[in-house]
């Protein structure tokens, strides 16, 4: 038919621009002309969010906000900020200029916009940023959700950790505490009696790959770290051990920041948010500034978003699919979701194949939304996703 016209969403990339014949040689420069983002802008005034609206406008986009701020009857009102990143940073250029404190909100949206972390350097690898990395689990546990008991033997750690390594994992995370649901606490000492000798002979023959103790004692933390081990993943995100951050400052080592609404023997009674994303992100800015405030660089802190830590399945799809949200506080990412329950819970199966099958078909969706790094039992398979999903994206 004359007027029957072919039409599809696009999320355009230079390589688009290319395709239907676009100048090369401007490609790179026009393409933010073509790519759009939605930012949420929190506690404005009155006037504050007036002066966003009519920039906006004034760039071509628009910006929602509480329908009272023209008529100034509400103290403050959040706001709802979209356009093509080159609109948003004409916006972010003129906000430069305006009072009110928004040249310091022109900072925060040109660094949002820049989507840029700083690399990290750990043992002799530098951490980028640019690829996901994939994080070895090694539980040296009796009663883990998943392989309790597999691996809690000195020799058949270290044959599990070398066929970790072997089948591309970049880190290993080592941990002596199950954290399931409704697990029991370990006292720190057997916590110690189980890891410490495996990180000691690993550091005997492996002086290279990268170390993380998955722990929420301090005490545990310090050992580690003395022993040779890099990253402290705090499930609790400092909240069990106050001490923890003493040892992460003392150390100057990256920490990873697990969010969970309550200690694991109870958390999953613990599952009611206003809306989960959002409180998880309320609850990271507040951890972030307080640790920042304490002496840890804010490029050593890594969020884990506690996918199955006192959340519901339908909560736990709810972050992934919104993941995007947790990048624009300028921290890595690390998503732990490998055969947990909800992967259970959505396939109706116990079976470990069809698990690990599952999980790195998530793993393709976090490896999308550029998730920094991704937790997994079965490296290997997770491995052949992330090589896969290299050549797509």
């Amino acid at each position: 038919m004359e007027n029957d016209f072919k039409v599809k969403f696009l999320n355009c990339k230079e390589s688009d621009l290319s395709t239907i014949g676009f100048d090369k040689t401007f490609a790179q420069r026009a393409i933010d002309k073509h790519r759009f983002k939605t930012l949420k802008i929190y506690g404005l005034s009155c006037a504050q969010a007036n002066i966003i609206k009519q920039t906006a406008l004034s760039s071509g986009t628009d910006c929602a906000v509480h329908r009272e701020v023209i008529t100034g009857k509400v103290d403050s009102s959040d706001c709802i900020l979209s356009g093509s990143i080159d609109e948003l940073k004409k916006i972010s250029e003129k906000l430069k200029y305006q009072p009110l404190k928004l040249s310091v909100l022109a900072q925060n949206i040109k660094t949002i916009l820049a989507e840029e972390l700083i690399p990290i350097n750990v043992r002799d690898y530098v951490l980028t940023w640019q690829e996901p990395y994939l994080m070895g689990i090694l539980n040296i546990t009796p009663d883990s959700f998943s392989d309790g008991g597999l691996y809690n033997d000195l020799n058949k750690a270290i044959d599990h950790y070398r066929e970790l390594v072997q089948n591309g994992a970049d880190i290993i995370d080592i941990g002596g505490e199950s954290t399931r649901p409704y697990s029991c606490m370990v006292q720190p000492q057997e916590e110690q009696n189980r890891v410490l000798p495996v990180i000691e002979k690993i550091r005997e023959f492996d002086k290279s790959t990268i170390l993380s103790i998955d722990t929420r004692n301090a005490s545990t933390a310090r050992k580690a770290l003395e022993l040779g081990a890099d990253i402290i993943n705090d499930v609790s995100a400092t909240e069990w051990d106050s001490e923890m951050t003493n040892v992460a400052i003392e150390h100057k080592c990256p920490i990873i920041l697990g969010h969970a609404s309550a200690s694991p023997d109870v958390m999953q009674n613990h599952t009611e948010y206003k809306d989960v994303v959002e409180d998880i992100f309320n609850y990271f800015c507040k951890k972030i500034d307080l640790l920042t405030f304490l002496g840890i660089e804010k490029h050593n802190i890594i969020l884990d978003p506690g996918i199955g830590f006192g959340k519901t399945t339908s909560q736990n799809f709810d972050i992934i699919n919104r993941l995007e949200e947790f990048k624009t506080l300028g921290c890595p990412v690390l998503i732990g979701h490998s055969r947990k329950k909800f992967i259970r819970e959505t396939i109706n199966s116990d079976d470990i194949q069809l698990l690990d099958e599952a999980t790195a078909i998530l793993t393709q969706r976090l490896i999308e939304q550029k998730v920094n790094i991704i937790r997994v039992h079965n490296v290997k398979l997770n491995n052949v996703t992330k090589k896969l999903c290299k050549s797509f994206f």
